[in-house]
């Protein structure tokens, strides 16, 4: 439990920290907190509600011919980028322990995109420190695949201004080869422009009526194996009961009912305020979309849970008076504490991160299998 801990009070002590450090300085401490992160995720030992089947990834990848039908069966056409990733580290004949290579990279991708989306805000050791919790701990340490195309997803969110809707979309296309449901945040590029142009409308409603004939056409046969499995995919996401999923579509839309009292001063200091505007739209309709399939809402909602990292900040920059900004950052550090307390004491899953392990430390071995897997 000391190392997530140690992960939540490293950015939480600087945000409280009274002191500016120079730009080579504080380019170091960024670097060593991204490392710090990298290393906690790519190599935790058995930590992670989904542990096993990653193990079955790599596993099945090993003295397998490399072709675009294993690509898609084994992944179900949603994550073949992770597939390949585990095909080739089992080329470099390291094993089980290859379980970490796997991880490191996928924890790189994710690290790199928070990182860069937190320097952006304008506090951004406050950004870190939020959304450590949640998008570090229980995110890229329990789903491998949406947490590399959530990174992706935060670099893009990062750079996304007009100009670089194109650059935008490569992030998102390349994120899409680990989970094919970053593609619901491409929308977004349209609101890159400062005028929305007359387009946009039927352009959205056209690409949500592709994603709603997408997820209706695949529970007929007729188009081959692969709707097929992405039939399995939405059947088994729409029909599991996710524990806490109401809780973490609770704490993307908190700041934004905060941020309403704000907005107008929040909007003359974000030069991305209409994409915000939007993602926050969509986290309180989250809410009543619950009681449709509160599993497949939840796990879209990981990909509106950078309204926390961008809002929390942006709140606090707006306060007219350096006292009220210091009162503002003690009570987000004191609440997202809380938020860690709660999820690792009480959680259902959190069995399956405590007690946290990281290799090489841990001895015991990979191998074999968990039986059944």
């Amino acid at each position: 439990m000391l190392a997530y801990w140690v992960l939540f009070l490293v950015p939480a002590s600087m945000a409280l920290l009274p002191v500016k450090f120079d730009k080579n300085i504080d380019n170091i401490l960024w670097a060593m907190a991204c490392l710090l992160g990298i290393l906690a995720i790519g190599l935790r030992y058995q930590v992670g509600g989904d542990w096993d089947p990653y193990l079955v990834f790599l596993d099945s990848a090993r003295g397998v011919d490399l072709s675009l039908n294993f690509l898609l069966d084994a992944s179900y056409g949603n994550a073949t980028g992770y597939v390949l990733l585990n095909w080739a580290v089992s080329q470099l004949g390291l094993g089980a322990e290859g379980i970490y290579v796997v991880n490191t990279f996928c924890a790189t991708i994710f690290m790199v995109g928070l990182v860069k989306y937190c320097r952006k805000q304008p506090m951004p050791w406050v950004a870190l420190a939020v959304a450590m919790p949640y998008l570090v701990t229980a995110v890229s340490m329990g789903y491998s695949r949406q947490a590399v195309a959530l990174g992706f997803f935060l670099w893009g969110l990062s750079i996304l201004r007009e100009g670089n809707e194109l650059k935008y979309f490569a992030l998102l296309f390349l994120g899409s080869f680990f989970h094919l449901s970053v593609i619901i945040m491409l929308p977004l590029i349209l609101f890159a422009r400062e005028k929305i142009q007359w387009w946009f409308y039927p352009a959205i409603g056209t690409f949500f009526a592709l994603v709603g004939y997408m997820f209706v056409s695949v529970a007929t046969p007729r188009f081959g194996n692969l709707v097929d499995n992405y039939s399995i995919i939405l059947e088994y996401t729409a029909t599991r009961v996710s524990a806490g999923a109401e809780i973490r579509t609770y704490l993307n839309a908190t700041p934004v009912l905060f941020s309403l009292f704000f907005w107008n001063r929040i909007k003359k200091i974000s030069t991305d305020y209409k994409v915000i505007q939007w993602m926050a739209l969509a986290s309180l309709i989250a809410i009543p979309a619950m009681s449709v399939g509160a599993t497949l809402i939840d796990r879209l909602g990981l990909y509106l849970m950078p309204l926390q990292v961008a809002l929390w900040p942006r709140i606090i920059a707006v306060q007219r008076n350096k006292m009220d900004r210091s009162l503002w950052i003690s009570m987000v550090i004191v609440f997202y504490a809380l938020v860690l307390f709660v999820w690792l004491n009480f959680a259902v899953h959190a069995y399956a991160w405590l007690p946290y392990r990281f290799f090489p430390v841990s001895s015991e071995p990979i191998y074999p299998f968990p039986e059944g897997m």
